[in-house]
Formats: structure tokens, C-alpha cells, sequence
């Protein structure tokens, strides 16, 4: 049950809205409510975990750039990611820092990057799944409702606003608790999506960066120039 409901109403007349429906509108509601949980859990937890990935990636791109202009070592770079393994940007510069050939360093690259963007989107088929069933589920107890308002006429042969009302209130309630599962969960699903998106594009452009360390890129013309790849733009410098 949306909590804006429940403010709305007192808990009397919530508790007898609720007593009033149908077995099918209070089992409607019941499913509703598990997918509201279960995406609620879900959306946490990925908040916290793309907060945490945001922070960690800003310093990590801070000492990479230490490391292009030669303040730090790379056993110290590899040292800090070994310590923050949930950075899928750590995990990348792990697996390719030691690779002596651009395609090496490619193929090190996209097999990370895999493995770390179906990590990120575990759980979010949830997500998705509250967004494209939850209207339907509020608009089958929108029919469900006006068809036991129907029926409630013709057995008693009045339409008495008495009559209708249980009916027409356990649609319009499963209605409103079909959209407040699913409109959260949307607004929800695209940030994540579009975070996790961010992450692929900063994990390219690490690839980038490492092939050209590794004599894939511009540093091939001054094999004597360690650091000679461009320093990447921090998260903080590109326009999204």
C-alpha cells in the first residue's frame, strides 16, 4: 500500500478499505507490495554501490594521473586496487598494467569489462520486471473492482452508491498501488542504467589509456617515453 495512501487515509478507514476488498484485489495488493520491497532493496543497494564505485573511480583516475606523469610507481597504483577491489576500474588496471602488447591489453580489457558490467546489473531484470508488471497488476484490479461493482448491482438489483462503492474503491486502490510500485522503480531503473553506462565509458577509456601504454597508441612514436599517453580527464572535467 503506498504510504501517501495511508496518510491520507486514517489507519480506521484504511484498515476497512482494506477489509472490504475481494481475495483477488487483497492478493493484487499483496503482489504489489513484494515487488515494491523487493525493488526498493534492490535500487538501495545499487545506490550505495555506484556511490562507493563514483568516489572510488575519482580517485583512482586522480592517481593514474600520478602515475602518466611519473609522481607515483605502478606496484603503488596496483597496490591501492588490490585494496579496492569493488572498482571495476581497479580490478582493469590489475589484470592489464603487466601486459607488454596493445591486443593483450584489449582483450584483458573486454573480458573485465564484461565480467563487471553484468556484476552491476545483477538484480536489475527486478527492477525491470516491477516496472512492466506492476501497472498492469493496478489495472487488473481496476477491472476486477468495477466488474464486482457490476455483479454487486445485478444480485441486488439496486445502484445504490453503497452498492458500488466497495467495488469502484478496491479499483481505484489497486490502481494507485500498481503506479506507486512501478513509477519509483522506473525513475530509478534509467539512473542506474545510465550510471552503469557511465562506468563502461571511464572502463574504455582506460583501455585506451593502457594501450597506449603499452605501444598501442601515440606512446609507439616515443617508445623511449613511458608516459607519454595522454592523462585522461577526470569524471569531475567532462561534460555528460
Amino acid at each position: 500500500m503506498p504510504a501517501s495512501l495511508a496518510l491520507t487515509l486514517g489507519t480506521s478507514e484504511l484498515v476497512s478499505l482494506l477489509a472490504d476488498t475481494t481475495f483477488f484485489g487483497k492478493f493484487i495488493l499483496l503482489v504489489l507490495l513484494v515487488l515494491s520491497v523487493v525493488a526498493w532493496a534492490v535500487m538501495a543497494e545499487k545506490g550505495r554501490l555506484l556511490s562507493r564505485i563514483r568516489n572510488g573511480h575519482r580517485k583512482f583516475w586522480d592517481l593514474l594521473g600520478d602515475w602518466l606523469d611519473g609522481h607515483t610507481s605502478s606496484d603503488d597504483l596496483r597496490r591501492w586496487c588490490e585494496e579496492n577491489p569493488d572498482l571495476p576500474l581497479a580490478n582493469q588496471f590489475i589484470e592489464t598494467v603487466g601486459l607488454s602488447d596493445a591486443p593483450s591489453v584489449r582483450r584483458a580489457s573486454e573480458r573485465v569489462a564484461y565480467m563487471e558490467i553484468e556484476r552491476l546489473e545483477r538484480y536489475l531484470s527486478l527492477l525491470s520486471t516491477t516496472v512492466t508488471i506492476s501497472p498492469f497488476l493496478g489495472l487488473l484490479g481496476t477491472v476486477w473492482g468495477i466488474m464486482t461493482s457490476f455483479w454487486d448491482m445485478a444480485s441486488l438489483q439496486s445502484a445504490n452508491l453503497t452498492v458500488v462503492a466497495p467495488g469502484i474503491a478496491e479499483a481505484l486502490i489497486t490502481t494507485i498501488a500498481g503506479l506507486a510500485t512501478a513509477i519509483p522503480a522506473v525513475i530509478f531503473f534509467n539512473m542506474l542504467v545510465r550510471k552503469i553506462d557511465l562506468i563502461g565509458n571511464e572502463m574504455e577509456r582506460l583501455r585506451t589509456v593502457l594501450e597506449e601504454q603499452a605501444g598501442g597508441g601515440r606512446g609507439e612514436e616515443h617508445p623511449g617515453a613511458r608516459d607519454f599517453a595522454s592523462r585522461p580527464e577526470t569524471p569531475g572535467e567532462r561534460r555528460i
